[in-house]
């Protein structure tokens, strides 16, 4: 039996959907993204895998620096963020220690020690959340 014309089409529109799959599909998943980005200096990609609470955190705090400075600074949370951010350890695990609902928390040890992360997971998938560290 000769294969269809449309089967083609069938494997291509397979393979876009596996290829866009959503990196976050598990906490640690996402973790180890976002990691990864900072490292390379992916910075627009792991802002992407912040949480919205925590982007709107630190827009919020861009506005106020750039209001403090009396407009030299500019509003802009992605440079502000990762400006102050030290360059992460190499992680050596990302596990699960809880996941309830839509909130997860994953271990993540380095050779600096370990600590908890706080995740969330929004309608894109699974984000880290560091908006309770950005109160005031």
């Amino acid at each position: 039996m000769r294969p269809s014309v449309k089967m083609p089409w069938l494997v291509a529109l397979l393979l876009l959907a596996l290829g866009g799959c959503d990196r976050a599909s598990t906490p640690q998943d996402a973790y180890r993204y976002f990691h990864q980005q900072v490292r390379k200096g992916e910075l627009q990609k792991a802002w992407g895998v912040l949480s919205k609470p925590t982007q709107d955190a630190l827009t919020e705090r861009a506005r106020a620096v750039s209001e403090a400075s009396g407009g030299t600074e500019k509003p802009e949370p992605l440079n502000l963020f990762f400006a102050n951010v030290p360059p992460p350890p190499d992680v050596t695990e990302v596990s699960l220690v809880r996941e309830e609902g839509n909130e997860a928390t994953v271990l993540v040890r380095s050779p600096g020690g370990d600590h908890e992360v706080r995740m969330v997971r929004e309608p894109s998938g699974w984000k880290v959340d560091l908006s309770a560290s950005l109160q005031p």
